[in-house]
């Protein structure tokens, strides 16, 4: 997980009329984690838009198929407004044009904050429920175009990092707001120990099945399903580094709550954090043994040195001719809360 690094300036801004009591309104977002709006206040500025967006947009490889991290649509000033019917939106603004894609971004903008881009050369400000709540809008700002595309080259990690993070934030948001699977929630807690939010679309498949140490949960449309499972170790953190170990953990799983199998020839191993404990993770594909399909999976090894074992939290979806990104965002975020010390956000 990269570190958000220092930037020319960030000011965090909460758009005048929104917030939390938005929730019970009806003035939600629609559209996908993954949709971005990006608008220019000059249609000159498109190629310099395009050109970051080929950097900013990382993309994700499912068993074979690469898939970008966002889809993303570029508009000129004039279209601005199109940006209200996106979950993410990013303004690329060189003050004094005088577009109306400035003059939105102003009006969002506190006169503090506009006044400390315009004294420092430039900046980057997020706004939170900019036109409706689960919103996200972030605005890049400089005096010049030039200092706009260097504003950009120097912030890229950190803008990736602003939209994945609130993207995490605004999925949990929203899953409290329709309802947690509170009931499951205790059970897991006090009959195997560890606390994660549990959405409502979710339902407990399978509860150690023939004594095995492990549970399943699902939701369809499509089929999607968060499985964990457990084994004891002496030393659970050093044990992290033995991905052998981890990986027979997750084939079992797979044997024993999916009946299918696992190919060590797709694994990608990585670095991961999950509730600032320091994990691994765990990319690759599976087959079914009962049907004849396939698909990806995301696994997270977490230890517990408390209880001494490892946990592993995975991820997949059996969605044929579906993009795979949007599915896997809402799950990894699901993911992310996984803590065996309690609720930690």
């Amino acid at each position: 997980m990269r570190t958000i690094k220092a930037m020319a300036l960030l000011v965090l801004v909460f758009a005048t009329g929104c917030g939390l009591d938005k929730e019970k309104g009806i003035l939600m977002a629609a559209g996908s984690y993954g949709d971005l709006a990006v608008v220019v206040n000059d249609d000159a500025m498109k190629p310099m838009a395009r050109q970051f967006l080929g950097r900013f947009n990382s993309q994700t490889t499912f068993v074979i198929k690469p898939e970008g991290n966002f889809k993303p649509d570029v508009f000129g000033p004039d279209r601005w407004d199109t940006a209200k019917g996106y979950k993410n939106a990013l303004f690329l603004i060189h003050i004094g044009a005088g577009s109306s894609a400035e003059k939105q971004a102003r009006k969002l903008v506190s006169d503090q904050a506009w006044e400390r881009i315009n004294a420092g050369g430039g900046g980057v400000v997020q706004v939170k429920d900019p036109w409706s709540t689960y919103q996200y809008l972030v605005i890049v700002a400089s005096r010049d175009r030039n200092s706009l595309g260097s504003l950009l080259n120097k912030n890229l990690e950190t803008i990736q990092e602003l939209f994945e993070k609130n993207n995490r934030d605004r999925i949990l948001r929203r899953n409290r707001h329709d309802g947690l699977q509170l009931d499951l929630m205790e059970k897991y807690r006090r009959d195997v120990g560890f606390f994660m939010e549990i959405p409502g679309e979710y339902t407990q498949n399978q509860f150690k099945p023939d004594g095995f140490g492990g549970l399943e949960l699902m939701r369809n449309g499509p089929s999607r399903g968060i499985s964990i499972s457990w084994m004891e170790s002496s030393n659970p953190v050093r044990d992290l580094a033995n991905f052998g170990m981890l990986g027979r953990l997750r084939e079992q799983m797979g044997t024993k709550l999916h009946n299918e199998e696992i190919l060590p020839e797709t694994f990608v191993w990585s670095e991961a954090i999950i509730e600032d404990v320091a994990a691994v993770k765990l990319e690759g594909a599976w087959n079914s043994n009962r049907f004849v399909g396939g698909g990806p999976f995301w696994s997270y090894f977490i230890p517990d040195e408390g209880q001494g074992r490892i946990y592993c939290v995975d991820i997949l979806a059996f969605a044929p001719g579906m993009d795979k990104m949007n599915f896997f965002r809402q799950m990894a975020a699901v993911a992310s809360t996984f803590s065996t010390k309690g609720p930690q956000s």
